[in-house]
């Protein structure tokens, strides 16, 4: 309990519950109640104990700031602690005015009750002396103290029995009859309203009430839905429709079906390096001469129409390719129809050492006939023969390219996966705002360049291959507009609509593609049914229970059934909102 002091000043037209519920709510644990002249609310010993009891529960030390004499009797009895003003120290008044003398001065104060009223904002600030003393009319004197025995007066304690609140105030000496039933007799017992605990259930019950509405809205304006599914007779209609992708198009050309699209390409690029294994010899070639001899028909070859030109390849008996340096054009006849020609040089057609191993005689070449010319006659046979050891051949081995190496090098090559690239291309065309077709996926011609050529010297050699990557797109509005065009063209749109287009479903062959272009067959099958207009069947049915939904759709031609699911499960008649309602069309079985 705090030590400090409030101070309350009471109104002549305060209630007792009113003060009892200034004195629980002070702040403080001293509490001094400067009471009005003529405090008739507390002139009742049962207000008193009332007051008394207030302030013990809610552990406030009680004064009562009042100069009347009229109630210090009762303060006495009860044992509340009194005051004359708020500067006076407090004290329980000796009961020492009769019950008669009370009731005189009561009398008294009444007869002065119509001077003047109390204001308890402007004596706020006046001690109670004075307040006392200003009730005083001209030539009015103070109440004689009655000299009467103290009368004796039960305090309060807290073992008392629960105080009844009584404002009939009946006087006591009314006899009743015995056996009589009188009304006090039915007045049940009486206690102070608890203010705090009224408005917190007052809350709760206003909470209670804005939940019940807000959960009646929601159960019966969000929560309905309605799927109503219509099952119908249904045909299928096929298409079968020569495109051409144009990236230049700019509108759909329905007549020539060239559609407006998007090509989307990705050149991925990938390189591979090998060490070289190819050797080729650098030396010098092995050089010497020969001797051609050819056999003729002797009746029409002479010496003078025969020769064999420079540049001739002649293979010797080792298998050596020698190149002639000069003509053989200065021939002797030999014997038996045969003619000899001058001395030829030769080169080895490649350079090594094994060029030098060719003796002067015993070897031998191989002269193409071929590359005989004469005038006439005919010519059997030509060779040519070492006419002295053949020198100067070297060898100077290098490592160079090969044909191998770049084959190896082509084949490590390792490219993106295939899945990767086309998700590739599918984004780039979807963020473009076109929709993917993956039948025109395709992968170009690889480009292959090399670091060195074959027979280049080099000790390694790097094999680069670049592919670029390529897919068209178009829209689907204008692939559904081509669809829809050609089935309308083969059903009575009066009577049947396009369900279900296909085009989800079509498949794509005969791609063909340029850079500018691509052209390719798109084959469908539509899903056609009645003429029904969803917008407004939903119209029809809502608010409609499940019954009369039924009858109203199945009126419709081509209708073979209709299946209604309600959600959640209280719901029992279609939502009036239209956005509630859901229609499903299914292809009769």
């Amino acid at each position: 309990m705090k030590n400090g002091k409030d101070t309350i000043y009471i109104d002549v037209d305060d209630e007792i519950t009113s003060i009892i519920d200034k004195v629980q709510h002070a702040q403080e644990g001293l509490v001094a109640l400067v009471l009005p002249k003529r405090a008739a609310m507390l002139q009742s010993s049962i207000n008193m104990k009332l007051l008394k009891r207030a302030a013990e529960k809610s552990k406030k030390n009680l004064v009562l700031i009042t100069a009347e004499a009229g109630l210090m009797p009762l303060a006495s009895a009860i044992g509340l602690f009194v005051s004359k003003d708020l500067q006076s120290k407090p004290a329980i008044p000796k009961a020492a005015i009769p019950t008669t003398a009370v009731d005189e001065l009561i009398k008294a104060d009444n007869r002065e009750a119509a001077k003047a009223d109390f204001d308890p904002k402007t004596a706020a600030g006046i001690a109670i002396g004075e307040l006392a003393a200003d009730d005083l009319v001209a030539g009015d004197k103070l109440p004689v103290k009655p000299q009467l025995s103290p009368l004796a007066y039960k305090r309060a304690t807290d073992e008392e029995e629960p105080v009844l609140l009584d404002n009939s105030e009946k006087p006591e000496d009314n006899a009743v009859a015995p056996g009589k039933k009188t009304k006090d007799a039915k007045d049940k017992k009486l206690k102070v309203p608890n203010f705090e605990r009224f408005r917190t259930w007052l809350i709760i019950i206003v909470a209670l009430i804005i939940l019940l509405i807000v959960g009646f809205i929601i159960a019966n304006k969000v929560l309905p839905k309605a799927v109503v599914t219509i099952s119908t007779k249904t045909s299928s209609v096929n298409s079968n429709l020569a495109l051409t992708l144009s990236p230049t198009a700019t509108a759909l050309n329905t007549s020539q079906l060239i559609v407006p699209a998007n090509d989307q390409q990705s050149q991925q690029t990938a390189s591979k390096q090998v060490a070289t294994t190819g050797q080729k010899n650098e030396g010098t070639p092995a050089t010497g001469s020969v001797v051609m001899t050819i056999t003729t028909d002797c009746a029409t070859v002479t010496n003078n129409n025969i020769k064999i030109n420079a540049g001739v390849g002649i293979t010797s008996s080792t298998g050596q390719v020698f190149i002639t340096q000069n003509p053989a054009n200065n021939w002797s006849h030999g014997s038996n129809c045969t003619f000899s020609s001058n001395k030829v040089s030769v080169t080895a057609q490649a350079p090594g050492q094994l060029g030098n191993n060719l003796p002067s005689s015993g070897s031998s070449f191989t002269v193409p006939l071929s590359s005989v010319t004469y005038t006439q006659g005919s010519v059997t046979n030509v060779s040519a023969a070492a006419n002295n050891n053949f020198t100067d051949g070297t060898n100077k081995i290098v490592q160079v390219v090969s044909q191998a190496d770049i084959t190896s090098a082509t084949g490590a090559i390792t490219m993106p996966p295939s899945a990767t690239i086309n998700s590739t291309l599918t984004n780039a065309l979807k963020a473009a705002g076109y929709d993917p077709i993956g039948a025109t996926y395709n992968a170009g011609t690889p480009n292959i360049t090399q670091t060195a050529n074959v027979g280049d010297p080099a000790t390694t050699v790097t094999v680069t291959e670049a592919i670029t990557y390529s897919m068209f797109g178009a829209k689907d509005i204008y692939l559904n507009t081509l669809i829809t065009d050609s089935v309308n063209q083969q059903i009575d749109t009066s009577k049947q609509a396009i369900q279900n287009t296909g085009l989800s479903q079509a498949a794509f062959s005969g791609v063909a593609q340029t850079p500018t272009q691509a052209t390719l067959t798109m084959q469908t099958t539509s899903t056609i049914g009645p003429h029904l207009n969803i917008a407004k069947l939903k119209a029809q049915i809502a608010g409609l229970k499940k019954g009369d939904l039924e009858t109203t759709l199945e009126q419709n031609p081509g209708v073979t059934g209709v299946t209604v699911k309600y959600s959640p499960f209280w719901v029992s008649a279609t939502p009036k909102n239209v956005n509630k309602i859901t229609i499903n069309l299914k292809k009769a079985t």
